[in-house]
């Protein structure tokens, strides 16, 4: 165990973790895109950036490990400044379509750009555009509102074991697409529109069909599962609409 400080507070932590965790335990959320705790460390989407005391430069938290006595500041005006910067930079291309985006109520960018982002542009240029690509018959895609965080890309290839997904292009043109063109022929793979925290990949029998905030929702369990698998289903009066998993 190590001693650590979270905004000058006291907390001990197990060693060998990353500050991001670390702020988890002490009960602080730090916003992010690109982790997921059952993925491995990407580090490309730097929203997670944090001050740490006795370093110039922000640093990700998700990719820093926790060392003893450091002092971690998350909502330092350093810190918070950090983020409206990364979140101009991620906004830049990505299209005004919240109204019809069906990622709309429950989208982590639109949050985070509520609580975090400025409330303009400073952008005049040309967004990127990106074509869609063909995923199979459950993954429908939406490619302009992709942020690149690269959680599809490592469900792929370290959950489903398919290399499928991958990063495309440098720079500006970075973006997610296929190698080759075939199908993404997994039986989990529609898991990965879960992962998405923004509309890029939509679930194809749900497009368009329904707004978060109409339905509802009761606990269940998966029945094909052997494990018995937590998961809870959204219906709007006698119609049910998606069966989304649920966090143990």
């Amino acid at each position: 165990m190590i001693d650590i400080l979270v905004e000058n507070l006291p907390l001990e932590v197990p060693a060998k973790i990353s500050v991001l965790e670390a702020c988890r335990i002490a009960g602080i959320l730090v916003p992010r895109f690109c982790y997921h705790e059952m993925l491995s460390v990407a580090g490309n989407c730097r929203m997670c950036l944090i001050e740490v005391n006795g370093m110039e430069k922000p640093v990700a938290s998700c990719a820093t490990e926790a060392k003893d006595k450091m002092s971690i500041f998350v909502e330092s005006a350093f810190a918070k400044k950090c983020r409206e910067n990364v979140l101009e930079t991620i906004l830049i291309n990505h299209p005004l379509d919240c109204p019809i985006c069906d990622q709309g109520g429950e989208c982590d960018l639109q949050d985070q750009a509520k609580h975090f982002g400025m409330s303009k542009s400073r952008y005049f240029y040309a967004k990127k555009v990106t074509t869609d690509k063909i995923c199979n018959s459950v993954v429908k895609t939406v490619m302009t509102r992709c942020i690149t965080c690269t959680r599809c890309v490592r469900y792929a290839s370290e959950i489903t074991g398919i290399e499928f997904f991958g990063t495309l292009g440098r720079g500006r043109e970075t973006e997610i697409g296929s190698f080759i063109s075939e199908l993404f022929e997994s039986g989990i793979s529609g898991n990965v529109v879960d992962l998405c925290p923004v509309g890029a990949l939509n679930n194809k029998a749900y497009s368009f069909k329904a707004r978060p905030w109409e339905l509802s929702y009761s606990d269940n369990i998966d029945l094909n599962d052997s494990l018995q698998t937590k998961t809870y289903v959204n219906f709007k009066g006698n119609n049910l609409y998606r069966i989304l998993p649920k966090k143990k």
